[in-house]
C-alpha cells in the first residue's frame, strides 16, 4: 500500500485555521495528531490522504480549498527540493530540478516539459488516478508551482499562460486572480507555459555551491524513496506513462529485469497480479479519454487493446459501475 508523506497536509490544517474552522474536529475526525502532520517522517495511506482532503473540504465548505492551500506554500515549505531551485543559476535549471525532484515531495504527480521556439510548457501529470481529490490536489499543486516560479524570477515573471485540463468550476474567476496571466480552461492537459527568454536569465539567487550540496541531498532522498517503493506502485506508474495498448507481461518484465515467471510471482507476494494493475491502468485511461475528449468508444476501445468494443463496455461497466457512455454523460452534466 503506497504511503504519502504530509508534507502539505499542514498547510490543509493552517487555512482552515484561518478560516476559523473547528481544526480539532477535523484531526479527530481523521484520527490524527497535529504533531503528527507537522512531523516530515509521517505517513498517511492515500485513502487517509483523501479523506483528510474531502473532509477539509466538506468542514469548510470552501470547493476552492486547494487554490488557497497552493496560495500559501512558500518556496521553504519545499525542503530541499526548495532549497535546490532558489539557488538555481537560471529558470531553467530551476524548472529542471523541480521536474527531477518533485517526487520527493508528492509521488502523485510528474511534472514533463517540452521546449519550442519561443516557449517552454511544462505538464503537470498525475500519475495514479487520484478521484474525488483531483480538483483540489491539482489546484493546489498548480498555484504552488506558478508560485515557485515567480518567487525565482519576482521582477521578471516568466509564465505568460496557464492551460487547464478540466472544466471551469464555479470559483473560475479566483484563477486569474491568483495567476495573473491568462487562463485556458478545457484543455487537452494542465500546463504552464514560459517564455523562452526567461529560461535563461541569471536568477539573483544563484549558488551554484548551494545547488550542488542541495541536489545531491535530493538526489540521495529519491534513492531512498525508489528502494521504499513497492514494485507493484513502479509497474502502476510505468504501465500509465507507456504508450497504448500497454506492453506485454514479457516486455514489462524485461523493463524490470526479471523474468515473467519472477515478475508475476513478486506481484503475487503484494497481494495482486500483472492482469489487475493493467486493469486499473486502463480504467484510468479510459476515464481520461471519456472526460476529456470527443472521440468515439469504438476508438478509446481499440486504443486499449480491445478488438470487440463489447468486451471493453463489459470491462468499463466492471471497473465504474456504469457504461462508457453513461460516464461521459455525467462529466459532461457536471
Amino acid at each position: 500500500m503506497q504511503l504519502l508523506p504530509v508534507f502539505y497536509l499542514n498547510q490543509v490544517y493552517q487555512q482552515l485555521r484561518l478560516w476559523e474552522c473547528n481544526v480539532d474536529i477535523w484531526l479527530a475526525h481523521n484520527g490524527l495528531m497535529l504533531e503528527q502532520l507537522q512531523d516530515p517522517n509521517f505517513q498517511v495511506t492515500f485513502d487517509d490522504y483523501q479523506r483528510l482532503i474531502t473532509s477539509a473540504i466538506h468542514l469548510s465548505a470552501r470547493p476552492d480549498l486547494g487554490l488557497h492551500v497552493g496560495s500559501r506554500i512558500g518556496i521553504n515549505t519545499h525542503g530541499m527540493m526548495g532549497f535546490a531551485i532558489l539557488n538555481s543559476s537560471t529558470l531553467k535549471q530551476a524548472v529542471d530540478t523541480l521536474k527531477q525532484f518533485i517526487n520527493t515531495r508528492t509521488p502523485l504527480v510528474n511534472v514533463n516539459t517540452h521546449e519550442t521556439a519561443s516557449s517552454m510548457v511544462i505538464t503537470l501529470q498525475a500519475i495514479q488516478p487520484l478521484g474525488v481529490i483531483q480538483q483540489p490536489f491539482m489546484d493546489a499543486l498548480l498555484v504552488t508551482i506558478a508560485n515557485l516560479l515567480q518567487q525565482t524570477t519576482p521582477l521578471s515573471p516568466a509564465i505568460s499562460q496557464v492551460n487547464l485540463g478540466f472544466a471551469a468550476p464555479a470559483y473560475w474567476q479566483q484563477y486569474s486572480a491568483l495567476l495573473k496571466v491568462p487562463v485556458h480552461f478545457n484543455q487537452a492537459s494542465t500546463q504552464l507555459i514560459l517564455t523562452q527568454a526567461s529560461l535563461t536569465q541569471r536568477l539573483d539567487m544563484a549558488d551554484p555551491s548551494s545547488f550542488i550540496q542541495a541536489k545531491q541531498w535530493c538526489i540521495n532522498e529519491l534513492k531512498k524513496l525508489n528502494l521504499q517503493q513497492s514494485l507493484s506502485d513502479k509497474l502502476y506508474q510505468y504501465l500509465l506513462q507507456s504508450q497504448t495498448p500497454l506492453p506485454s507481461l514479457s516486455d514489462t518484465a524485461t523493463h524490470f529485469n526479471m523474468t515473467p515467471r519472477t515478475l508475476h510471482r513478486h506481484l503475487t507476494q503484494q497481494q495482486t497480479s500483472y492482469k489487475n494493475i493493467v486493469a486499473s491502468v486502463n480504467h484510468h485511461i479510459a476515464k481520461q479519454y471519456l472526460s476529456q475528449s470527443n472521440g468515439s468508444i469504438k476508438q478509446l476501445a481499440y486504443q486499449l487493446g480491445y478488438v470487440d468494443v463489447a468486451n471493453f463496455r463489459r470491462a468499463f461497466k466492471r471497473w465504474q459501475g456504469t457504461t462508457p457512455s453513461e460516464y461521459r454523460q455525467q462529466k459532461r452534466v457536471k
